[in-house]
């Protein structure tokens, strides 16, 4: 029935988007937790018809969470199915025991996904069934596209590079068995919805190799190369082109790397090196005012619990060479900043994104800090003559127009912002919103691009030419690079591309009004 409301408990956070992408297509209201006890905290007020959990979850396990909502009398009539990717008879027998309704093999067919929730829905409350079973043989991929999809199919492909080389790295150092286990788990279910069956193959026999009494290192070490290679393979073959601004704005330019791990100056180095920029590595005992970094085009300071003492992160700190400062790491680490510290970044690089989008996000940060100096560059976004100039002020509680024509979104955004202190009004067209900008004038907009009425652009072009004080983030897509150079003609503030983060969009916020 459309709008019954569906709880999805799982640790992989693909699986959790791409479940919650599939049943909300088909009218669910879907709310997801990644381990059982957020789950269990949810029910306390929230009362969905079905939950889908993953039996392998870290800390409470999947059947246990059933027990807890099977034995307490609010929340028994709820029915439970469990995702496994066991397909052992004593498995199956173990989900049902501990109180669930059923049971769905991973790697879950995207393509009978909704109908198999309509059955179950349809069942009466813990009347055991035939198992519901998707076999990988049958196995069809995920069929939504577009931006979003796409998206996370690309950061699936450059995680899975990067861990798996990590997993091979391990076999010669202190290998982690119950932590691989748990990685291949979560591969298994993500890389089958997103249509990669070479990766679930793999990842599933690795599984059940570490199942066995007896571990044979070579014989993993045979699968986790295959699993790099394939992830490489796959990523390799599915990167962007790069904007021609983007490799302009890059292109010779000194890139400086403060307090990077080993490992992650490998990958940014690599990246920058593919737009022909020089990266160059800083430690913890290069201060802030270094002439050496000072001498740099742009510096980007690696924010993680081990570098939050460091001096650059000091609000009584000399201030680094303004204007030309990034600040990339955890989202958790990010927003933890002190106000007057994430002011001094022109802007922020939340880990893990796309490398195109990392780039990007540099090239306009280098572009910025050429303007904030009046050097005029060739390679510089270009920036709106009717763009507000007015200085930035302190804002206790910033207030945000939000604009998009996505409930979901709608939904989770507001309410992100509305816990981080922040009022906000949401709309789904853009005639709405701008005419509460006109009315309100809000610290900030945040404008979807394709919207009904007037899009992002029209609202965008209506609030600069009208002198209108509010700042504007635009949110398109990484695969119309267009989309972002016309948002920054037009006097567009800053842009998030879809999917995005609401963590981040609260970082870039903050910045704005901060």
């Amino acid at each position: 029935m459309p709008g019954t409301p569906i709880l999805v408990v799982d640790d992989a956070p693909i699986n959790l988007k791409l479940i919650r992408l599939l049943l909300t297509h088909e009218g669910y209201e879907v709310r997801t937790a990644e381990c059982a006890e957020d789950a269990l905290r949810m029910l306390s007020n929230y009362r969905p018809e079905l939950i889908l959990a993953d039996i392998q979850l870290p800390g409470m396990n999947g059947l246990d969470m059933t027990r807890r909502v099977k034995e307490d009398p609010r929340t028994a009539a709820i029915r439970v199915v469990a995702l496994t990717a066991c397909a052992m008879k004593e498995d199956r027998e173990s989900a049902l025991r501990a109180g669930c309704e059923d049971y769905i093999s991973k790697p879950i067919d995207t393509s009978t996904l909704s109908s198999k929730v309509r059955d179950l829905l349809a069942r009466p409350p813990a009347a055991h069934f035939a198992p519901v079973n998707a076999e990988l043989n049958n196995m069809d991929a995920l069929d939504f596209s577009g931006p979003e999809i796409e998206g996370l199919r690309r950061r699936f492909l450059n995680d899975g590079t990067e861990r798996s080389r990590q997993l091979l790295d391990s076999l010669n150092t202190a290998f982690d068995s119950a932590g691989a286990a748990s990685q291949l788990h979560k591969w298994t279910g993500s890389a089958a919805l997103l249509g990669y069956h070479e990766i679930t193959r793999l990842s599933r026999k690795g599984e059940d190799l570490l199942r066995e009494d007896q571990v044979t290192i070579t014989r993993l070490r045979d699968i986790f190369t295959d699993l790099f290679l394939a992830f490489a393979e796959l990523r390799d073959s599915t990167v962007l082109p790069l904007p021609e601004f983007v490799v302009q704005a890059i292109t010779g330019k000194r890139i400086a790397l403060i307090e990077f791990t080993a490992e992650r100056a490998d990958a940014m180095c690599a990246m920058l090196e593919r737009v022909k920029a020089r990266p160059l590595l800083f430690g913890a005992a290069d201060s802030p005012d270094s002439e050496a970094i000072g001498n740099c085009d742009l510096a980007v300071f690696h924010v993680r619990p081990e570098t939050l003492k460091s001096s650059w992160l000091q609000p009584g700190a000399p201030v680094p060479a303004v204007r030309k400062l990034v600040f990339t790491g955890d989202q958790h680490d990010l927003m933890a900043l002190a106000s007057a510290v994430r002011s001094r970044a022109v802007d922020f690089v939340v880990d893990r994104e796309d490398p195109e989008g990392v780039l990007m996000r540099l090239a306009f940060a280098i572009s910025r800090s050429l303007a904030a100096v009046s050097e005029p560059h060739p390679a510089a976004a270009p920036v709106a003559a009717g763009s507000p100039a007015q200085p930035r002020t302190a804002v206790t509680r910033p207030s945000v127009v939000l604009a998009d024509d996505d409930g979901i979104v709608l939904a989770l955004v507001k309410s992100t912002l509305q816990n981080y202190g922040m009022s906000c009004r949401s709309v789904d067209n853009g005639r709405d919103a701008l005419r509460l900008i006109r009315s309100e004038q809000p610290h900030v907009a945040v404008l979807d691009v394709n919207m009904p009425g007037m899009d992002g652009y029209e609202v965008l072009a209506a609030v600069r030419a009208e002198k209108l004080p509010t700042r504007l983030i635009l949110l398109t897509s990484l695969q119309q690079e267009k989309d972002i150079l016309r948002a920054f003609n037009l006097g567009a503030d800053d842009y998030l591309t879809k999917p995005f983060n609401p963590f981040e969009l609260v970082a870039r916020l903050k910045r704005l009004v901060q």
